[in-house]
């Protein structure tokens, strides 16, 4: 759909605005009232209820609620421009106080719940937040305890209203200020529609893998571009999706944002836990992702292949094989041989369908991968098996993408192509070079590190070293802090390795290391829900079994003969100098709630390395 099509232009009190030859809303409020008055009874979200059972939400609902909450905002007396932060899970709520302050013109600063309290602080303070909308019981905890470093914060509202303490208000008290507000209708347009393309809209701080977190701040202007220039290449109708990630988190907001023009309908999940439970129930259209979750699945998958008959398995590889082999006219859209084209629609009937109505229902059109870096091997496996995953590339400052791969055209390896408007270059040395409506203004309060994230052309230097092949297409290799320089000069991105080692049955994380050293070693983590079942069908550890036995099972020979010949069988694969020449299984396993991951799940390197450093230094001697 083209964004200056008439459909955009339906409500005409919503002005839009020319962005490097694109027509955008002028801000995200714009886009929502929008989305309101055309469809007011379309469903906003989907909860489940104390049965389990999916409760919609209609716009017309979400509407009401997110203007009485703005009207509330006014009421205590948020100005234009303030920050005021949100300290919860993915949620409608989280979506409701987002639009709430974005209407009213302030900053919205998202806290993942995971962090510690220091680290809550640092943001909170940071920002200068006037105003905390924080979840629960835990989240209120972890405010007291920082309370006396937070001069700004003035005011705490509870979302799950158990967990207010005295002095704070809840949501249903903020909309009650906000229902008894003198001419408060009249306030609450006058503030959405004075806000302009070029106001700041959110401060989203960045993982922080290698140091302080730094906060990007992203203008309207910034988060309409990305949303609507996206979805003006995508094919879209009336969309569903499980929505998980953090809202936090660039990537979940701006797919939020891109509900607005898809007409999506979000069914939020409980847990990461149920994930593929709600995504088989919902059957959505499209889902937004990071790699874990699909890595996970193709690891799973293949366990469950090996405990299959015989037979069974005989059926599906043979399926996998023919759908190998029609990939290649596939995707270059050639007509199949007629031979080829008959055993295709008989795997597709017997293989390719009854498996992705099994794991995710008889509608989904395509899935999506961003965040970090995945193999190819699962793209292509999947894809063989009729179900297409999409990469994108983009970063915090980019406002989440700037390349994207289309069902009409896409790489696998690749990130795919610069959206429209949007410049990519590599640098001299390999670094990957943005320009374009969707970056970023600076970092809040650093002109040092603003300064230094621009070239002299005004081209955001991203950090991400990788290549750009004839047709346009963005290949990503590594970090460029990530690179390891192994002693004999030659150069190494560890990221690669350690995706195709997470390939691997029971393997969870893993982690590369030798900068400066001969060879390269690994860190390798277990992953619970893989290694448990494992060890139980083969007898190393008791049926019933829980995590915990996780510390016994790492120090079993049976268990470290599979990871070894996991590891040597990858390894084959790789030139001789980035092959691993020795490695160790540790008994924890990474997370953000042990500093080890950041809530985007990429590796705290420096964290993993200086708790493990006397292990290291061992698999050198």
């Amino acid at each position: 759909m083209n964004v200056s099509s008439p459909q955009w232009q339906r409500a005409p009190q919503v002005e839009l605005v020319e962005v490097g030859g694109i027509w955008i809303h002028r801000s995200v409020p714009a886009l929502f009232q929008r989305r309101v008055k055309e469809f007011p009874h379309e469903v906003f979200a989907y909860v489940r209820d104390s049965a389990g059972a999916w409760q919609p939400t209609s716009w017309a609902a979400a509407d009401r609620r997110v203007e009485l909450l703005a009207r509330g905002l006014i009421a205590l007396g948020l100005e234009h421009g303030d920050r005021v932060a949100i300290v919860s899970a993915t949620r409608p709520e989280w979506v409701c106080c987002d639009q709430a302050i974005l209407h009213v013109g302030g900053v919205v600063v998202g806290v993942y719940p995971t962090l510690p309290a220091a680290e809550v602080a640092y943001q909170l303070e940071h920002s200068g937040a006037r105003l905390v909308f924080y979840e629960d019981a835990e989240q209120r905890e972890k405010l007291a305890e920082v309370a006396p470093e937070l001069a700004r914060l003035e005011h705490l509202v509870a979302i799950d209203p158990a967990a207010r303490r005295e002095g704070d208000l809840d949501l249903d008290a903020l909309a009650q200020l906000g229902a008894e507000l003198s001419e408060g209708a009249a306030r609450f347009a006058q503030r959405w529609q004075a806000i302009a393309p070029e106001d700041l809209a959110t401060i989203v701080y960045t993982s922080g893998t290698t140091g302080q977190p730094k906060g990007a701040e992203l203008l309207h202007r910034n988060l309409c571009y990305t949303v609507q220039t996206v979805a003006a290449s995508l094919p879209h109708g009336d969309e569903s999706s499980v929505i998980f990630l953090p809202m936090a988190h660039i990537l979940q907001r701006v797919a939020s944002y891109g509900g607005l023009v898809a007409h999506a309908e979000g069914y939020y999940t409980a847990s990461y836990q149920t994930l593929m439970d709600d995504i088989r129930e919902v059957e959505p259209t499209v889902q937004v992702s990071v790699p874990r979750i699909w890595e996970k699945l193709h690891a799973r998958l293949h366990e469950h292949l090996a405990q299959a008959s015989e037979r069974r398995q005989r059926i599906f590889r043979w399926g996998l094989e023919v759908g190998r082999e029609a990939s290649p006219f596939l995707k270059a859209g050639l007509p199949l041989p007629l031979g080829l084209r008959l055993k295709l629609s008989v795997a597709r009937r017997l293989v390719h369908e009854p498996l992705r109505a099994r794991v995710f229902g008889s509608n989904i059109r395509y899935l999506t991968s961003g965040g970090a870096p995945i193999d190819t091997e699962i793209l292509e496996f999947f894809y063989a098996l009729g179900i297409l995953i999409l990469e994108g590339w983009g970063l915090t400052e980019t406002a989440a993408p700037a390349t994207v791969n289309y069902p009409d055209a896409f790489r696998f390896g690749s990130v795919g192509r610069p959206i429209a408007g949007t410049e990519v270059e590599r640098a001299e040395d390999g670094e990957l070079l943005v320009r374009g409506p969707g970056v970023f203004r600076g970092y809040f309060r650093d002109e040092a590190a603003t300064a230094a994230a621009f070239d002299e052309r005004g081209f955001f230097r991203t950090g991400d070293i990788g290549e750009i092949d004839a047709e346009g297409f963005v290949r990503i290799t590594d970090r460029k802090k990530n690179i390891v320089v192994l002693s004999n000069g030659k150069n190494v991105a560890p990221q690669k390795i350690e995706n195709l080692l997470q390939t691997a049955p029971v393997i969870g994380n893993a982690m590369v290391y030798g900068d400066r050293r001969s060879y390269l070693v690994a860190l390798i983590c277990l992953d619970p829900e893989e290694a448990l079942p494992w060890a139980i069908r083969r007898g190393v550890l008791p049926e019933g079994a829980q995590a915990e036995a996780l510390a016994e099972l790492v120090d079993d020979p049976r268990l470290r003969a599979f990871v070894d010949e996991q590891v040597q069988e990858r390894n084959a694969s790789l030139p001789r100098h980035e092959q691993l020449k020795r490695w160790q299984v540790v008994s924890e396993t990474w997370s953000p709630e042990d500093g080890t991951l950041t809530p985007t799940l990429k590796l705290k390197r420096r964290e993993i390395a200086a708790r493990h450093g006397a292990l290291l230094e061992s698999l050198y001697a």
